[in-house]
């Protein structure tokens, strides 16, 4: 049986549960209380039986056998085998001595006791036959009533299901009404609700879990500002080099210089290598995560060499810098991806020479565990307020270019269990980059 509803299903499977356990009770109670009954009818019937043939072996009679005979509704009487006459010493008018004799006739022999059930007029009775003398037979019987106490196992067993109803519904009711309330909160999320809370006492799972959601609803409106702010950086970035490139490119069109065609062009062409950087800095963010997540293969990686390999290029780019570089230890061997250890390094380097004066220092240090790579620059200091915001994504300085690059290098590093922090040291700045060693 399938419920759309929490609540019924619940209150569904407890009263099934107690239904069950009422319903087994009851029957072993029933059985007990059965075999303790017929135990206690058969010692009884016994006990009056025993007194019965006593007073007749004695020749006496005896007015309590009468009196408790009738109490416990049994029936004496004696039977002559031979002559089939019937004399009656308690009288139970609703069973027929006669008829009962003819259905246990085959039971009324020799000398001995017998104690036997037998099933008459659709009831159940217990009997006692004793020989007493020459064809002579006392016969004790009494019938076994157990209605009575299975109808009252019965009906408290109805009273307890009928009690435990009301109760499943108030367990199920508590149980569903914070995970409603979590319902209604996960549809507000869903809908960037952003302003509503969540408020519930709860101390277990349920409360765990809705702290989890409440964490989650955090991460995912802040998500939703960063996402918001990328999308409006992007598009002021990439809108302001194409109006410059279509502000000149119609100038040419118009014959309308304020300067040369050449100069004109030159300026078109520095805005489109602008453009193809920012375009490609975005589509290398979007993938980032993804192919690390698939990268597979990992190789030595010489950091020594790719320090004195990116070193030289950007001298020779750069021949006004002075570029120092001190390698205290060779090899300096990690294992990664060349190309997305590289673009880690030279997006610190481009930032580096932005804000350089005169002198770039990179080193190499051998620290144990990893390899710590070192930049530093001889420009203006890092503001405080700075230094925790460098590398979030399109977060840019009094100088910065797009925001993306100290971003991109913190998500390598990371990945590749590393560390990127920066610092105003000695009055320079210091990018401090670690790497586990091989």
């Amino acid at each position: 049986m399938k419920f759309k509803s929490l609540t019924l299903r619940i209150w569904f499977i407890i009263s099934i549960i107690v239904f069950i356990i009422v319903f087994i009770t009851s029957l072993v109670f029933t059985f007990i209380l059965r075999n303790h009954n017929e135990d206690k009818m058969r010692y009884v019937l016994q006990s009056a039986h025993q007194l019965v043939l006593q007073s007749v072996m004695d020749h006496k009679s005896d007015t309590n056998i009468g009196k408790m005979a009738s109490r416990e509704q049994m029936g004496h009487f004696l039977l002559n085998k031979q002559t089939g006459e019937i004399t009656s010493l308690s009288v139970v008018k609703k069973v027929s001595t006669k008829a009962l004799v003819r259905e246990i006739n085959d039971s009324i022999a020799g000398k001995s006791h017998k104690s036997i059930s037998e099933t008459f007029d659709n009831k159940n009775y217990q009997i006692e036959i004793s020989f007493v003398k020459d064809q002579i037979y006392l016969i004790s019987f009494q019938e076994q009533h157990d209605d009575e106490d299975s109808l009252q196992i019965f009906l408290i067993g109805l009273l307890i299901i009928l009690c435990a109803l009301p109760i499943a519904k108030l367990i199920a009711n508590n149980i569903a009404k914070p995970l409603k309330q979590l319902e209604t909160y996960t549809k507000q999320i869903a809908n960037k609700e952003w302003d509503q809370d969540l408020f519930l006492a709860n101390q277990d799972e349920i409360g765990r879990l809705a702290n989890a959601m409440t964490e989650m609803k955090n991460a995912l409106r802040l998500a939703d500002e960063e996402e918001k702010k990328f999308l409006q950086s992007i598009s002021h970035d990439l809108k302001t080099p194409v109006m410059v490139i279509m502000s000149y490119a119609q100038a040419i069109i118009d014959g309308m210089y304020e300067d040369t065609p050449e100069n004109s062009a030159i300026i078109i062409k520095n805005e489109a290598i602008r453009l193809v950087k920012k375009i490609k800095q975005v589509l290398y963010l979007n993938t980032l995560d993804y192919v690390l997540d698939n990268e597979k293969e990992q190789e030595e990686v010489y950091l020594d060499k790719l320090l004195s390999y990116l070193v030289a290029n950007f001298q020779a780019v750069n021949p006004d810098q002075s570029w120092q570089l001190d390698i205290q230890k060779k090899p300096a061997i990690m294992a990664g991806n060349p190309d997305r250890i590289r673009v880690s390094i030279e997006n610190i380097l481009e930032n580096q020479l932005r804000y350089a004066v005169t002198t770039i220092q990179v080193s190499i240090l051998d620290s144990g565990a990893s390899w710590v790579i070192e930049i530093k620059n001889d420009g203006p200091l890092i503001p405080n307020r700075d230094l925790n915001q460098i590398f979030k994504t399109l977060y840019k300085g009094t100088k910065g270019n797009f925001g993306l690059g100290l971003n991109i290098s913190q998500k390598i590093v990371q990945f590749y269990n590393g560390s990127i922090q920066v610092e105003n040291r000695d009055g320079q700045v210091c990018f401090t980059i670690r790497y586990p060693k091989k």
